[in-house]
């Protein structure tokens, strides 16, 4: 089931984004690991709670500039897994708010992970830190 996102306000919301312009050196190596700068994207937070029978998630970021849309995602297998299969729960356009949520009504019990996606203009993506709600029963 796909749901639309919306958005609700935030009364204020400062944070500040380090960007790093030069590689590091890896001191066991000795060779040059690329440190990518931080982009427009950056989550400023993701949370989510049960709601009903469902799983409410909310998430802001930092500035919605570059930000194309986003996608909402679960998995109930273990999300540090690179082959764990995320299902798409919702998806939509970045409106230029600051904050968004969305309902998932469609929860099974057990761990469920959630993550969000921004997909941004360029083509690339960035991805929230997971999220775990624990469901016991409808």
């Amino acid at each position: 089931m796909k749901t639309q996102f919306s958005s609700f306000a935030i009364s204020a919301l400062i944070l500040s984004a380090t960007t790093f312009s030069t590689p590091a050196i890896s001191p066991d190596t000795k060779e040059a690991v690329k440190v990518e700068k931080a982009q427009a994207a950056d989550f400023s937070f993701f949370r989510t709670h049960r709601q009903g029978k469902g799983v409410a998630a909310s998430w802001g970021i930092t500035s919605s500039a570059g930000v194309a849309s986003f996608k909402l995602e679960r998995t109930y297998e273990d999300p540090t897994d690179i082959y764990s299969e995320w299902q798409e729960v919702a998806s939509g356009g970045c409106n230029g708010s600051k904050s968004y949520k969305c309902t998932d009504g469609n929860v099974s019990p057990g761990f469920v992970n959630y993550r969000v996606t921004a997909q941004m203009e360029d083509g690339s993506t960035v991805e929230s830190a997971v999220s775990t709600v624990h469901i016991v029963s409808h």
